[in-house]
């Protein structure tokens, strides 16, 4: 019988870095289910979930993929994903929408934005931001909203707290059911919407 687990990894960015994790995975006999990579300020991170044999101790797993990443200072986090609690809004309960927040970038936009929809349970499954020297902030959201959320009221309300910041908050649809889309955040702009720096 397989054991399932969450693995967060971070490392320099190097060339080599995947083929060192996925080899390492394959040392062990996990098998990847689902699997997420960025570069971050030139720091690779990645995010995945795999099955392993029952008797593969986590201490076992950690430990053969800090050894054999160390050359990329990988540093490794694992978690069991039936130990954690599980999510207030069921998937099938939510409308997928995306927030862009475009414009001004003062401290606590982010904080103010997440709280308000905390408050309705609202799910930010997905989140892509970028900056340059040359263009304004952008910050792209999506979102898992219960089907009970009044979206004209939230729409408006974000829209008052990005004027509040200076910048603009727009709120579009995206699909009904399952969150899960194969395309990354960033391809999938609101129509007619692109990076700052192409307007």
């Amino acid at each position: 019988m397989a054991k399932h687990y969450v693995l967060g990894l971070m490392a320099a960015n190097r060339c080599g870095i995947l083929a060192a994790v996925s080899t390492a995975l394959a040392e062990l006999s996990g098998n990847i289910r689902d699997i997420r990579l960025t570069v971050v300020e030139n720091y690779f991170t990645m995010i995945l979930s795999a099955d392993f044999p029952d008797t593969r101790d986590p201490a076992v797993i950690v430990g053969h993929l800090e050894g054999v990443g160390r050359p990329f200072e990988l540093s490794v986090l694992l978690r069991e994903p039936g130990v954690e609690p599980s999510s207030a809004v069921p998937p099938h309960d939510c409308q997928v929408f995306q927030l862009t927040l475009a414009g001004n970038d003062p401290p606590g936009v982010l904080a103010r934005f997440s709280a308000r929809l905390a408050r309705e349970q609202i799910d930010i499954t997905d989140m892509y931001g970028w900056r340059s020297n040359q263009e304004s902030p952008v910050i792209l959201l999506e979102l898992a909203i219960p089907t009970h959320v009044n979206i004209p009221d939230l729409r408006t309300e974000l829209t008052e707290i990005g004027r509040g910041f200076g910048l603009e908050a727009r709120l579009d649809f995206v699909r009904s059911g399952s969150t899960r889309d194969p395309r990354p955040l960033r391809t999938r702009l609101p129509t007619g919407s692109q990076p700052l720096g192409e307007r």
